[in-house]
């Protein structure tokens, strides 16, 4: 028949039949608009697919009874099997047998493809994600923009598209030059043995934060007026600090004691920090090298964690990079050149008050429609330039480097007004076309019971304390089942658990990290699926030979069970590209499980190797199969490994 998507291809089939009856007494309906209207009804018997007759006539300002007129002689090709108008409502049901036909056929020809189909016009597609500042550890928060970063850049690919994965080590910032500050006061150790180089860059990362806030807290303090408000507001602020402090000291009481009196003895360690700020953005040799030391040695114990989670990058760029060629100069001046430059708070900025209020340009940009932009300032008054300032630079190098198409950044909801005025920017400073092909996939926070975490104060968890602790528990539950886990094995289901969380909800929706649902074998989780395609890999490798196609008997089919099983596998591809237009995990993670759900219960109930009907048997191998297929791509476009065995 020619498609590669068999549910589309009814889906499409079914708007047809009906739109060609009623196109002649109906235009304000167009082909399109009928599709959108397809939907599946809630329980099987009532059909298929389904069309809400009453929506449509009054739409089309046509009364329902000569709109049923019209659709009365409706003619369906022989994938349906027969249609009806119940409760306002066309019911189209499939034709089975046909059906399991035609999928078989698809399914063979496709093969282990089956499910991924490219798109017409392929795109250059920049995906950048992660992007942590290399001062800690990757935290829960940041493994989940890891996740779904991966997971874009597999549903583009999937899609025929060429994909770069590229990683922005932001080393300008006050965070990083803080670390810096605390290492040379520290005098410059080496990384002890035994630590990964991001954990304990971390540690002096929060002790040097807290220390810094502590001397600078204790200056204001002395000059105000012991008693008044101010005092004790301040007062309790240091008492929570030196708790914190206290903490700290209980993993390394010499490395803080030794740091609390270096930066004690600094007259202005705000003003020493600010410097060294200022010294790297002018590529100063000697502290160009010790901040390019500090954060390469926090990025190779990241991308450690990274491999752990099979995601790796294309091209890492580093922010200072961007200044020392010169392209944020060439941007702010550019900048200055603009009718939208300004001056705000006594600093060069851009002001968008005028054009944020086109709505023309909100569409175009995807500009949120609750915010008010204030103006972005683009240098501080040390002559510094600010992180967005530095993104405008980065964004058309982007463009430019890969010559892309699309540019989507993942970064987090906090962002979004940063994300907004970064795009405004491009536009009025003349890059409408780039402004236009800048994406922002944003996502909520994660959080995990009773931690409230804060990467300046050293209190968070890890992508790999994560992952370290799904290993025990995979090892334990095994180990109450009798069954001593590779491993690989082992490995491989954490990492799986952990990423299927990380995507078992919109990236609009919060998660609650919960590693008991995590690893639950029994119902929406990646071990739940690698257990099923297991499962449906036993029966296949004890059968040990090829399905025998040309001796499937369709016609069982019918079977309630079967069919749904059928129907579920035909949705694949209509899934998968669903998932791509709508950049929702939880659509895939939903089927999915949905699937295995209905396959578990089939396989719990029915012979399959072991079905006395030979015809029926390979049928039954045929929908096996498929599943497997399914779920195998499936947990691949989220990043997760099958297994053949557990």
């Amino acid at each position: 028949m020619g498609f590669d998507d068999l549910y589309t291809y009814v889906v499409n089939s079914f708007a047809k039949s009906v739109y060609d009856l009623i196109s002649g007494s109906c235009s304000k309906v167009s082909f399109d608009d009928v599709v959108s209207y397809v939907e599946e009804p809630s329980r099987r018997e009532y059909g298929d697919l389904a069309l809400p007759l009453h929506r449509l006539s009054k739409v089309c300002g046509i009364g329902f009874n000569e709109f049923l007129r019209l659709v009365s002689g409706l003619r369906l090709n022989d994938l349906f099997s027969r249609s009806e108008v119940v409760g306002g409502y066309l019911n189209a049901f499939f034709d089975e047998v046909n059906y399991a036909r035609a999928l078989s056929d698809l399914i063979k020809s496709r093969g282990e493809r089956y499910g991924f189909v490219d798109d017409a016009r392929k795109l250059k597609v920049i995906i950048e994600f992660v992007s942590a500042n290399p001062v800690h550890p990757l935290h829960i928060g940041s493994g989940r923009n890891a996740v779904l970063g991966d997971f874009l850049s597999r549903v583009f690919e999937v899609r025929g598209h060429r994909v770069q994965r590229r990683y922005y080590v932001n080393d300008l910032g006050r965070q990083v030059a803080v670390l810096v500050y605390g290492y040379i006061k520290l005098g410059r150790p080496e990384v002890p043995n035994g630590l990964k180089p991001d954990e304990w860059f971390g540690f002096l990362y929060a002790v040097t934060n807290t220390i810094v806030d502590i001397v600078r807290l204790r200056g204001e303090l002395s000059s105000l007026g012991i008693g008044d408000d101010a005092y004790l507001t301040k007062q309790s602020e240091l008492d929570e600090l030196m708790g914190v402090l206290s903490e700290l000291r209980l993993k390394d009481e010499s490395l803080v004691n030794r740091l609390l009196e270096e930066i004690s003895a600094d007259e202005d360690p705000e003003g020493s920090i600010e410097e060294l700020m200022r010294m790297y953005e002018e590529g100063r040799p000697e502290v160009k090298e010790v901040f390019r030391y500090v954060a390469g040695k926090v990025l190779s114990g990241i991308n450690s964690t990274l491999s752990r989670l099979g995601i790796s990058f294309d091209k890492l760029d580093w922010e200072s990079d961007l200044v020392f060629s010169g392209m944020v100069k060439e941007v702010l001046e550019i900048a200055k050149r603009s009718d939208f430059f300004t001056s705000h708070k006594g600093a060069p900025a851009l002001d968008f008050s005028k054009i944020q209020r086109d709505q023309s340009v909100k569409s175009l940009l995807k500009l949120p429609k609750s915010i008010e932009i204030p103006p972005l300032i683009l240098m501080r008054s040390d002559g510094t330039t600010l992180y967005v300032t530095k993104d405008i630079a980065y964004s058309l190098m982007k463009f430019r480097d890969f010559n892309a198409d699309l540019v989507i950044n993942v970064v987090g909801n906090e962002q979004t007004l940063a994300q907004a005025q970064l795009r405004l920017a491009l536009y009025t400073l003349g890059f409408k076309d780039e402004a236009s092909k800048l994406l922002h996939y944003s996502y909520e926070l994660v959080t995990l019971p009773g931690i409230k975490m804060s990467g300046r104060r050293g209190r968070y968890v890890s992508v790999d304390q994560v992952l370290d602790g799904l290993e025990v528990r995979v090892e334990e539950i095994m180990k109450s089942r009798g069954i001593v886990v590779e491993d690989r094995v082992k490995k491989a289901i954490a990492v799986g658990a952990f990423k299927y969380m990380m995507l078992s909800s919109s990236s609009t929706k919060v998660i609650n990290f919960d590693p008991d649902a995590a690893l639950n074998l029994n119902r929406n989780s990646a071990p739940y699926l690698q257990y099923t395609y297991a499962r449906a890999s036993s029966v296949l490798r004890k059968y040990g030979r090829d399905i025998e196609w040309d001796l499937i008997d369709f016609t069982s089919a019918r079977n309630p069970v079967r069919r749904e099983i059928l129907h579920l596998v035909s949705k694949f591809p209509y899934i998968v590209r669903k998932v791509y237009e709508d950049l929702d995990p939880e659509l895939l993670t939903t089927y999915l499980n949905r699937l295995a759900d209905v396959f578990n219960s089939w396989y719990d109930v029915e012979p399959i190797i072991h079905e006395v009907d030979e015809g029926v048997k390979q049928f039954k191998l045929f929908l096996t199969y498929s599943v497997g297929v399914v779920i195998k791509n499936g947990l691949y476009v989220m990043g997760i490994d099958v297994l053949e065995r557990i």
